[in-house]
């Protein structure tokens, strides 16, 4: 009797599925019964264990916009495949297909119980925003180094279907999961630091076994000339947005932020979204947080030009250090495109 193969459905992006670039970044989802793409890869390198029973594929755009409820929309065609595994990508450097990726993996994985891996560059946003949730094998920038890519995703995917040993991020070549892992090592922990601090001191290179984060170095803004000549901003993490939610900000995690009109906001139905703080006292005086009667106050003093009317909102609580740099570069150029001159963050 022959042996079941594994079910495997493929995800790539309009790209990849040759369907067009930036022209056809708006395609909704599409599910093909055949390997297309990276999936034709997969296929080979899988054909003894596993088969492609279908790929689906979406134009970055589309899913990016739409967020969550694109991510439903894809799970609900990789339900009806009733795969054993998911393989999305491999991204690269890619930001919006990295984002896209890793949140069709995580939703899978979680929705479904099913392993799911992907790919991605370490700097890709996508890599740092879902490394908990799935496997990324770590890339290199271009697609040009896809079979490499392709083979090490294979490798680890098959161990996950057997529920084989998978070993650290640096022996396995993904981005670290933050999981500890109980491993048999050589030596024990006090030799392996003794001889990290040995090799430290004569000069000679090592690998410690916990890695810092590492944070970008930002040049601080040049500062303000002249108060009185200004348009100033305010941008806020605090989370105090319209009861109806319409940028659809999450309470943790969130990867959104919307701009309100303060005078509308406050007319309105509003609420703090955030839970990493009690917004009892933002609620009962939103100055607080936003503190536009004083803003307005130096306005009518003649020491500041003028107010925004609109707010920036975020959500900043468990918010990833990727995801906030997307959110970030996205206020500022809402910002320069309405002439701001300069902007003050407030924070809870």
């Amino acid at each position: 009797m022959e042996k079941r193969k594994w079910r495997v459905v493929c995800y790539i992006n309009q790209f990849f599925a040759q369907v067009g670039g930036e022209d056809m970044a708006n395609v909704g989802f599409t599910l093909t019964h055949e390997p297309v793409g990276p999936a034709l890869l997969f296929k080979t390198l899988l054909a003894d264990e596993c088969e492609i029973v279908g790929t689906i594929y979406c134009g970055d755009n589309y899913f990016a916009e739409k967020g969550e409820s694109a991510a439903k929309e894809g799970l609900a065609l990789i339900e009806t495949l009733k795969p054993d595994l998911l393989i999305a990508g491999p991204a690269f450097n890619a930001g919006r297909y990295g984002l896209n990726c890793g949140m069709i993996a995580s939703v899978t994985q979680k929705k479904l119980g099913i392993p799911t891996i992907t790919g991605m560059y370490p700097e890709n946003p996508g890599a740092d925003l879902y490394r908990k949730d799935t496997y990324i094998v770590k890339t290199g920038i271009l697609a040009s180094g896809m079979r490499a890519s392709a083979t090490t995703m294979a490798n680890i995917a098959l161990r996950m279907l057997k529920n084989e040993h998978i070993g650290g991020a640096i022996e396995e070549g993904y981005i670290p999961r933050d999981i500890i892992l109980n491993e048999e090592q050589k030596d024990n922990a006090a030799h392996r630091a003794i001889e990290m601090v040995l090799c430290k001191i004569r000069g000679e290179l090592f690998e410690s076994e916990l890695l810092p984060p590492i944070f970008d170095e930002v040049d601080p803004a040049p500062p303000v000339s002249n108060l009185s000549d200004i348009k100033l901003a305010v941008v806020s993490d605090g989370g105090l947005i319209p009861e109806e939610n319409p940028d659809k900000l999450k309470p943790n995690g969130s990867t959104t932020w919307g701009s309100y009109d303060w005078d509308t906001l406050m007319r309105n139905k509003h609420f703090v979204i955030h839970s990493g703080y009690d917004g009892t006292w933002v609620m009962e005086d939103p100055n607080r947080l936003i503190p536009m009667d004083a803003l307005n106050e130096l306005v009518s003093e003649g020491k500041l030009g003028s107010v925004a009317t609109d707010v920036y909102m975020a959500c900043g609580n468990c918010a990833s250090v990727s995801g906030s740099k997307i959110k970030g570069e996205q206020i500022a150029a809402g910002l320069k495109a309405k002439g701001i001159s300069a902007a003050i963050l407030t924070s809870t």
